[in-house]
């Protein structure tokens, strides 16, 4: 947990359990966590603009008074909203309103109307996709060095070979479902079912970008008939997938065995489904939420320039400048770039 007047490592908080729930009460928010119903519940009291946390992710049945949702949204933080099994439900986050925001939705409602920009950012989400797989698998130790030019194939290919880094006793052989599309088909083992949280987290970084510079989330480029989520959003993740991928390796492999995943830390329900414990959910978004921190040299247009031009950009700072690109793509004004 993060200690007030003590400098955090993470900005994320994650609440489950019956019971849990974020109010306000003397112009202060309310943070109730559940997740343990033989122990007395955890209760933080925060100033919104002194609240450590920009991310509040919910899980069970709770209560979040509309006071709240308001005055998280108004200072730019997100909720998101899970269900048991780590599967996305709703995100709230705050809406851009201005005529700059107006104008970058037009110009995106025309490049929908339009194949060739259509095709164009489909080919530079695919390629960027399948770039940042490779990079992994290079970083994880992997010789893959080249992935099928079909996204379908090179997802099959890549969850292949990552699975080799997994440790057996986890039973990890592949993604058995779609990411974050609406599935009744749910995590039939514990790394799948980290790779469903991470996932949703990521969604509602991107959402949360999205909205917040003025972007309709539901008409994508590339999943333009796509209907289980908010398709610009599911095309905008593609490329960064790749930071929930090695939270899970990182965690699946860490040299401490207080860090990694524990047996004791899931179970199974009757039809095979996993349900994870509270600590390792917790551990492991912690884990994520360093891992979206992390800085890389990066041609970034804003800030101090330096003699090589590139700067240190946190990962999920990345994500962001992705969104901006498209919004100038979109009104004629450069071409896009991840």
């Amino acid at each position: 947990m993060t200690l007030k007047n003590h400098k955090n490592h993470y900005n994320i908080k994650f609440l489950k359990g019956y019971g849990h729930s974020i109010s306000v009460k003397n112009s202060k928010i309310i943070l109730k966590d559940n997740h343990d119903p033989f122990s007395e519940s955890q209760i933080e009291s925060w100033f919104v603009k002194n609240m450590p946390y920009e991310k509040i992710i919910l899980s069970g049945k709770g209560y979040v008074s509309t006071e709240a949702l308001s005055l998280l949204s108004q200072n730019n933080r997100n909720v998101i909203l899970v269900d048991t099994y780590g599967k996305p439900v709703t995100y709230c986050n705050g809406m851009m309103d201005s005529s700059t925001g107006t104008k970058y939705r037009m110009a995106q409602y025309d490049a929908f109307r339009d194949p060739v920009k259509c095709e164009y950012l489909t080919r530079k989400i695919i390629t960027a996709k399948r770039d940042s797989q490779l990079k992994l698998l290079k970083m994880i130790g992997s010789n893959v060095t080249e992935l099928p030019e079909s996204e379908h194939l090179a997802s099959k290919v890549y969850f292949k070979e990552f699975a080799k880094f997994i440790p057996e006793k986890y039973g990890f052989n592949s993604r058995n479902q779609s990411f974050i599309r609406t599935s009744k088909n749910n995590a039939t083992d514990v790394i799948n079912a980290l790779l469903n949280y991470g996932y949703a987290v990521l969604a509602g970084e991107i959402s949360k970008f999205v909205c917040g510079t003025g972007l309709d989330p539901y008409f994508g480029f590339m999943h333009r008939s796509h209907t289980g989520f908010q398709p610009l959003v599911y095309d905008i993740i593609e490329p960064f997938r790749w930071l929930v991928d090695y939270s899970v390796y990182s965690i699946a492999n860490h040299s401490s065995t207080r860090q990694r995943i524990k047996l004791r830390e899931y179970s199974y329900t009757k039809d095979g489904t996993v349900v994870l414990e509270y600590s390792l959910i917790k551990r492991f978004l912690e884990r994520l939420e360093r891992q979206f921190s992390q800085e890389r040299k990066y041609d970034f247009r804003h800030g101090k320039k330096t003699k090589s031009g590139l700067k240190s950009v946190q990962e999920i700072t990345i994500a962001k400048i992705a969104i901006q690109n498209i919004e100038e793509y979109c009104i004629g004004k450069k071409h896009f770039l991840f």
